[in-house]
């Protein structure tokens, strides 16, 4: 007697994502680097470039007021929820799908942010930073870099705590931030080689790249 064996259907998975939020998209790119099941990417397209970067770092550099760091930080936070909600989050796919706004988690992504500035700080010390002479400016630092991994943290938080692929943005930020310590020690005396200015606009084109292009084709 011989039995007939059951189809073997499509993998399921679970996910913490609302199913009502969710709304289909086409085919995964078959060059899709694996981060767990389901995976998760950015399109890369016009619609990922941060052009309020681009403008923010002219002014930045250009017309901001000795540049006034703490400034050009809060200017940068409705920048960024803005670049998320309409340019970034758009173009994030999960699985197949598209994840829709989460207006819960963008404030929870916020605090995330502001907890982040510890350890951040902490790693800027670690890497010679002044502490305990500038460490007002040293935390200012750390948040504007937290402010630019904001849409990051959101897509992690948004996709059940998938750091793999957005950890380049990340990495972005970082090398950016860490290449530009190079203006600091020239023998100058320009007032943008004041700490942590050059930190601050590498910070923010390393920010550029990532996000432009760091995303999947």
């Amino acid at each position: 007697m011989t039995t007939k064996k059951r189809p073997v259907g499509k993998k399921k998975f679970v996910s913490f994502s609302d199913d009502d939020a969710l709304s289909r998209t086409g085919r995964l790119p078959k060059n899709l680097p694996q981060h767990g099941s389901p995976p998760v990417y950015v399109r890369r397209t016009w619609q990922t470039i941060p052009f309020h970067l681009i403008v923010l770092s002219y002014w930045f550099i250009k017309h901001s007021n000795g540049y006034d760091v703490r400034k050009c930080t809060w200017l940068l936070v409705p920048c960024q929820v803005l670049y998320l909600a309409l340019q970034f989050n758009p173009a994030t796919v999960y699985g197949n799908k598209i994840l829709k706004l989460n207006y819960a988690l963008l404030a929870v992504s916020g605090v995330t942010c502001i907890l982040l500035t510890i350890p951040c700080m902490l790693l800027v010390v670690l890497f010679g930073a002044p502490f305990l002479e500038m460490l007002d400016k040293t935390w200012l630092l750390s948040l504007h870099c937290c402010v630019l991994s904001y849409p990051a943290v959101y897509s992690v938080l948004n996709s059940d705590f998938k750091v793999g692929f957005f950890k380049k943005y990340f990495i972005s930020i970082a090398v950016g931030c860490w290449i530009s310590c190079l203006a600091i020690p020239l023998d100058w005396d320009r007032p943008w080689q004041e700490w942590p200015i050059p930190l601050v606009v590498g910070a923010q084109l390393g920010a550029m790249f990532g996000y432009t292009f760091c995303s999947q084709l």
